[in-house]
């Protein structure tokens, strides 16, 4: 059985959903969702496509008007007033107003589309495929810095993005070995340093992890020198 997914901002969402309402009809034999449903999501798309963009112009607008206040009362004794800013209107012709909560109604479509077969070409084409996580996951390699953070230790940052965290491996001269784990994207190695004079060099490499396992690529090896205090 294949997944879904929808997204999660308001630009991606009116996007996902313009798309699906435009192109439903061409999949409707294999789809077979209830007609009233179809009906109902299409008011709501149509609403959306109002009233997302709308709202869009009126927060522009706001941080405009603002402005254009803030300048009443406080700008420049030298420099004239503009003309009135221009709010922003509704086209001249809207839709129907809609049930609320579409996002729900749209989820519970989608779950009638995957029940009746649909496949994963249809899914793709919609806009609406969810691609395996673990795919994508194994995929990853760790964008992997290291530095020295306060008092002399190593500061190792990897970009978490949608991993649970990742293995610290290193090699003090005798070859890596695991050394931690690490479940946030910064982590400084709190290893003693070397005594006063003694300076070394520390090698790191890491790999993410996922549901308690090693997934995806090793990053390069990274070096830095350790100062003895």
């Amino acid at each position: 059985m294949i997944h879904t997914y929808v997204e999660k901002t308001d630009p991606k969402f009116r996007a996902q959903l313009g798309l699906f309402c435009l192109l439903y009809n061409l999949y409707i034999d294999e789809l077979n969702v209830l007609p009233a449903k179809i009906t109902r999501l299409l008011a709501g798309n149509a609403v959306v496509q109002i009233v997302f963009p709308q709202q869009d112009k009126l927060a522009t607008f706001g941080t405009g008007f603002t402005a254009y206040k803030n300048l009443l009362r406080w700008g420049n004794n030298e420099e004239v007033l503009t003309a009135f800013p221009t709010m922003p209107t509704y086209p001249a012709i809207m839709p129907v107003l809609c049930e609320s909560n579409i996002e729900s109604l749209f989820k519970e479509i989608l779950q009638d589309c995957v029940d009746n077969g649909m496949t994963e070409a249809t899914a793709k084409a919609l806009g609406v495929f969810a691609e395996d996580v673990t795919v994508l996951l194994n995929e990853g390699t760790p964008n992997f810095s290291l530095k020295l953070a306060g008092g002399g230790h190593p500061l190792l940052h990897c970009t978490m993005k949608g991993y649970d965290g990742f293995e610290v491996w290193k090699d003090t001269g005798t070859g890596f070995i695991r050394f931690d784990v690490s479940t946030s994207a910064n982590y400084t190695d709190m290893t003693p340093l070397p005594a006063a004079g003694v300076d070394v060099i520390w090698n790191y490499k890491i790999i993410y992890r996922y549901q308690n396992v090693q997934i995806g690529n090793w990053s390069p090896i990274l070096a830095i020198a350790i100062k003895g205090v």
